[in-house]
């Protein structure tokens, strides 16, 4: 149950009948409100003036195109769950595109708007989907043609940092490209879901981005220009009390959770966190479901405040960002997907061969041992013999990627 105040004209309430998470309005309750009928807002007309705030010129003309093209995607494209072509995702976008829009004042602004659509929702989309998409932007834009921003020391950055891990990384390839999408959407949403089956590189995704994030020096200190430290929790290796904390029903006290210890310490620059650091990540790596996530909403809308049950309020501070690692979100709600960015990453996009190189890499002393298991990888796991073993008309206990074949 949410219940919040509209000016002075009185209360409004939405319920969740049978959501988990919520809980149920009392029938006597209930009993003393009306209900009424809510209308959708028109999206046209709030792109359009979200694009003249944002400086364009040609705004009633683009808003229609983005609205069209969110209208198609959503008809159009797979109806998955991380999905998300409401108001929170067109804000988000035409946020980006007046960042674009005041980097390059003179640039076409139908290039500037087609180049924010296309590369900012290019991370949620999954492989299959992408090329329909690609088509819908390509009929609505005249065949554009714009690529992203490239910067040359970030990805200088990103492979020296995946040396230091013994990753395998090179400009262009998928664990680089990861992570400059990464980077791209941390700059525009404090909250992120790093969505994708066990073994598809996201834990080394944001690792890399991370510590290239500290290797990068700037300026006549030296130091690193994004200074980054994080924190890890598991969500669900604790209870909903262990984890945000809870009021001893005897003594009354108040007893801190784990998450609640992070996120203060992040704001108030407790060590191990600093002052000098300019990110400052709480990395949420475990299942979403109900029970626990509902209570992150606060903290990942545009209030990013974390309301403990002991009335005490932690905000979030511009260099704090949430960071969601989990396999999928068929438990969350849609009001959950909606209030973070998401970064998909499908199966092919950094794929088993890096993972199979790196661990060859222990091999390179021996030669015999070095030979066979080259052998056995261009005989047993070749491109070919793999996709016979998705082709193949198997039953699986359990569900089985591409990593657990290998």
């Amino acid at each position: 149950m949410e219940i919040g105040l509209r000016g002075t004209v009185g209360f409004f309430i939405t319920m969740n009948p049978g959501y988990a998470g919520r809980t149920e309005l009392p029938e006597n309750l209930k009993a003393l409100f009306r209900s009424c009928a809510m209308v959708v807002p028109d999206i046209t007309l709030i792109c359009e003036n979200m694009l003249m705030a944002e400086g364009f010129s040609l705004a009633r003309e683009l808003s229609k195109k983005f609205w069209t093209l969110y209208s198609l995607s959503k008809s159009l494209l797979t109806d998955l769950i991380h999905y998300d072509w409401g108001l929170r995702a067109v804000k988000s976008v035409l946020r980006q595109a007046g960042g674009l829009k005041r980097a390059e004042p003179d640039e076409d602004e139908r290039l500037i708007l087609m180049r924010g659509l296309k590369y900012f929702n290019k991370p949620k989309i999954v492989t299959q989907d992408w090329p329909i998409f690609c088509e819908l932007i390509d009929g609505l834009f005249n065949n554009l043609q714009a690529d992203w921003f490239s910067d040359p020391g970030l990805e200088r950055n990103l492979i020296a940092a995946a040396k230091e891990f013994n990753y395998q990384a090179k400009v262009g390839d998928g664990l680089v490209a990861k992570c400059i999408e990464f980077h791209e959407i941390l700059g525009v949403r404090h909250s992120v879901f790093l969505i994708g089956n066990p073994g598809t590189a996201k834990s080394a995704i944001w690792k890399n981005l991370a510590k290239a994030y500290n290797i990068g020096g700037s300026g006549e200190t030296g130091k690193p220009e994004w200074d980054t430290e994080y924190a890890i929790i598991d969500p669900k290796a604790v209870t909903s009390n262990e984890l945000y904390g809870f009021v001893n029903p005897k003594t009354k006290d108040w007893k801190d959770g784990c998450l609640s210890v992070i996120m203060r310490n992040m704001n108030k620059c407790d060590p191990p966190f600093k002052e000098s650091h300019m990110q400052k990540w709480l990395v949420l790596d475990g299942d979403v479901d109900p029970e626990w996530i509902e209570t992150m909403n606060t903290v990942m809308d545009d209030n990013k405040v974390l309301t403990l049950v002991s009335q005490e309020r932690i905000p979030m501070t511009p260099s704090m960002k949430l960071i969601i690692e989990v396999s999928n979100l068929s438990q969350a709600s849609p009001a959950t997907v909606s209030r973070g960015g998401v970064l998909f990453i499908n199966d092919n996009d950094v794929g088993w061969l890096p993972y199979f190189v790196s661990w060859l890499l222990k091999y390179k002393s021996d030669d015999l041992i070095d030979s066979s298991l080259q052998l056995a990888q261009t005989t047993y796991m070749s491109e070919g013999y793999m996709d016979d073993l998705k082709t193949a008309n198997w039953d699986y206990i359990t569900p089985v990627c591409d990593m657990q074949k290998v």
